[in-house]
């Protein structure tokens, strides 16, 4: 078992506090850990804790909020945990990824989700500033003059 969790760069947090006690008694052997400084996406304490882990180990977190600042980091590490064969706890949650449940795949799937709405926002937002694309031509379209003024004059005799 190792444990990992982040502590807010707040004073008085320290990284020997009851996170790590927590972690201590569920029975984690390592511990990892990262002061957490808004949505940071550097954190070498998760890094290693994962790179320690072996398939079929178990990383303890003592809540999903100590473990990943938004919902789309926490998806991003559980697509890592899994890739890695590595379970995840959360003592908080009562989160067990061992137990049967589909954990992983609900991650899987939101954050597929995510991706995807992403793409969509985008989408969207280029056509407001854009404006809406006109549709081609049709053949027939093509062919025929749009209206008498448009069409070319008769050849002079």
């Amino acid at each position: 078992m190792i444990g990992y969790f982040r502590v807010p760069p707040v004073r008085g947090a320290t990284f020997d506090g009851p996170l790590a006690d927590k972690l201590t008694a569920a029975g984690c052997q390592a511990l990892h850990h990262d002061a957490c400084y808004a949505l940071a996406v550097h954190k070498p304490g998760l890094e290693a804790a994962i790179a320690s882990a072996r398939p079929g180990d178990l990383l303890v977190v003592p809540s999903l909020h100590a473990f990943a600042a938004h919902i789309v980091d926490l998806l991003h590490v559980m697509g890592k945990l899994q890739a890695a064969g590595v379970y995840l706890m959360s003592l908080s949650e009562g989160i067990d990824t061992r137990m049967p449940g589909g954990f992983f795949p609900v991650c899987a799937q939101l954050l597929q989700f995510n991706d995807q709405t992403r793409m969509v926002r985008t989408a969207e937002e280029k056509i407001v500033r854009l404006g809406r694309p006109r549709p081609a031509p049709t053949e027939a379209e093509a062919e025929e003059p749009a209206s008498e003024t448009d069409a070319e004059p008769p050849p002079q005799a």
